[in-house]
């Protein structure tokens, strides 16, 4: 189910934009958690009286890239989320915004250059058996230079929209992607809660998408 509401102002999306990742710390941006996503995290369900409902919180940047009606997706070929389809991003550097992360992570992962970046939303991931809040900040591209190649991470390949390999993705993916692929004005923040097990077992418990 989708809400409408003013969650993130335009103040406060551009403080999303020009924040840094802090000091030495590596991929971690220093934003508020107030609003309700952060009050649902709070009260979120743990496997464990020992863990924190966000014990640490790490940032991330996603990249969709955009061919008229085709997306360029990823297979990981190591590392967290092996074997899934997905975008192209990672972790910050100390001292780089959103917008530098997403253009450098592209450029490692699938050899584009991004001219263009436009933000779409945020993602906000949490593990019933885990005290970490994966932040990821999720930019779309359409003017870009260079031609996709394959890097040690990523094998990259274009998708109808319409034909998303949804069966072998996130499970989180199937709820926003088709609506940000399909509408470019869609811009939103979500919550997605997962079973304990993590990427093997990939199954969403419980989620909440707002439109912004």
């Amino acid at each position: 189910q989708i809400q409408k509401m003013a969650v993130l102002s335009l103040p406060q999306q551009q403080t999303i934009a020009t924040a840094r990742a802090v000091g030495d710390v590596k991929s971690q941006l220093a934003l508020p958690t107030c609003g309700p996503l952060y009050d649902r995290i709070r009260r979120r369900r743990l496997a464990s009286a020992e863990l924190g409902p966000m014990d640490s919180i790490i940032d991330y940047t996603l990249v969709t890239c955009l061919r008229g009606r085709e997306v360029l997706l990823g297979l990981k070929l190591r590392g967290f989320g092996v074997n899934k389809w997905n975008g192209f991003g990672g972790k910050f550097e100390p001292g780089e915004t959103a917008e530098e992360c997403a253009r450098r992570e592209l450029r490692e992962e699938s050899g584009l250059e991004a001219r263009t970046l436009d933000w779409r939303g945020q993602l906000l991931f949490t593990f019933q058996d885990s005290g970490k809040l994966m932040r990821v900040h999720l930019f779309s591209c359409v003017d870009f230079a260079g031609d996709p190649v394959d890097t040690d991470e990523m094998r990259p390949k274009w998708f109808d929209v319409d034909e998303l390999p949804l069966d072998q993705m996130w499970d989180d993916d199937k709820t926003w992607l088709p609506k940000v692929l399909h509408d470019p004005a869609f811009n939103f923040q979500a919550h997605f809660d997962y079973a304990p097990g993590g990427e093997h077992v990939n199954t969403v418990l419980d989620h909440e998408l707002i439109q912004l």
